[in-house]
């Protein structure tokens, strides 16, 4: 078919215009200072490449990286796949005001490898022993999902019924039922917040017979854009960080690798970064001690995910010392760290993605000789 005149006329206009905004847009690219990371993305960005093999490959990357408006790009996308109806973006819900991470699938094996592992542990210590596995938000939040997803049932039940004898399992659902209409995950964030971890905490103080002492909220931050806003490049969703400080917190001291020291679990760095969650006890460590000055007699080891770090301020008044353990990241012999520091307590914290699809748990847990 042959082109009218208007449309030719169009075609030529349209070249007129886009054809000299890109060589502006490449030259600007040619002086623009390059970027170490990305904000938005949280992430570092690819630098120049050196002339290997694969130095197109690498060169096509630099230039994606380091385009000029690349994160203006990254949240018009966004707002473009969300007209479209688009309902999920790199394994992101786009949900009615939040944003919500797909539940990991469930994988038996590594399911059974976590939990064969806690109950051999816990005979070779037979201390008080408790595992907390905390739901997703895409679990609890199903009223917050697009219309039509499929989400699989989370198989905590499954999970529960493998702990041995004596292991206590600690069930967040039936408080977070409770509370349905609270913030209790953050809607940029694969986290909960610490609404969510004062609730946890609540079944867990249960358990055990504690009280819960009545706790001061401090508001850190309005404009905290986590993981999942990276992921989908979401422009508007801010979330609040809250502070719960326990009435009867001790004074107490963290030691971060063996020798780092502080006052506080809060870290105050954090308001200044992009993963402003690392305010609780800051980025992710092999082992951290807390010690405190208490009363107590008990002194707790907890296994633990990234999620257990806002839930520590308010374990903190219940014990003389909690060793943390980030099973991701820790190499070295628990043997010496249950025998060293007179363990009472063993706390397993993850979050249902986590344990049913990393072994890492075991892993540490096995190493045991007893």
């Amino acid at each position: 078919m042959k082109s009218t005149p208007f449309k030719a006329a169009l075609g030529k206009r349209y070249v007129m215009i886009v054809l000299p905004l890109l060589c502006l847009g490449l030259l600007v690219n040619v002086f623009w200072p390059d970027r170490e990371t990305s904000a938005l993305e949280n992430r570092p960005l690819a630098k120049f490449p050196a002339w290997t093999p694969s130095f197109l490959d690498d060169l096509d990357l630099y230039f994606s990286d380091q385009f000029v408006g690349r994160d203006l790009a990254i949240n018009a996308n966004y707002l473009l796949k969300k007209l479209e109806g688009v309902r999920e973006i790199d394994n992101v819900y786009l949900g009615k005001g939040t944003l919500i991470q797909e539940s990991m699938p469930y994988d038996a094996s590594i399911v059974d490898r976590n939990m064969d592992a806690l109950n051999a542990f816990r005979q070779t210590y037979p201390l008080n022993t408790m595992l907390m596995v905390v739901p997703t938000a895409a679990s609890v939040e199903k009223d917050k999902l697009p219309p039509f997803v499929d989400t699989p049932t989370e198989a905590l039940d499954d999970i529960f019924a493998k702990s041995g004898e004596g292991v206590t399992n600690i069930d967040v659902r039936p408080v977070f039922n409770d509370h349905k209409q609270d913030r209790l995950y953050y809607k940029t964030d694969h986290h909960w917040t610490s609404l969510g971890a004062s609730l946890a905490f609540e079944a867990l103080a249960q358990s055990q017979g504690w009280t819960p002492a009545k706790a001061t909220v401090y508001p850190l931050t309005k404009d905290f854009q986590g993981t999942l806003a990276s992921k989908t490049g979401s422009p508007f969703l801010k979330d609040d960080i809250d502070l719960y400080v326990p009435e009867n917190i001790p004074e107490y001291v963290v030691t971060y690798g063996g020798d780092h020291k502080s006052r506080t679990m809060y870290d105050a760095d954090a308001m200044d970064a992009k993963n402003k969650y690392e305010v609780f006890l800051g980025p992710n460590q092999g082992m951290v001690k807390i010690e405190c000055d208490n009363d107590s007699d008990r002194r707790l080891v907890l296994f633990k995910d990234s999620y257990a770090n806002s839930l520590l301020q308010f374990l903190i008044p219940q014990y003389r010392t909690i060793t943390i353990i980030d099973p991701r990241y820790y190499y070295d012999d628990i043997d010496r760290v249950m025998k060293s520091d007179l363990i009472t307590d063993v706390l397993v914290v993850y979050n249902y993605s986590n344990f049913v699809s990393d072994a890492t748990l075991a892993d540490v847990l096995s190493s045991a000789n007893g």
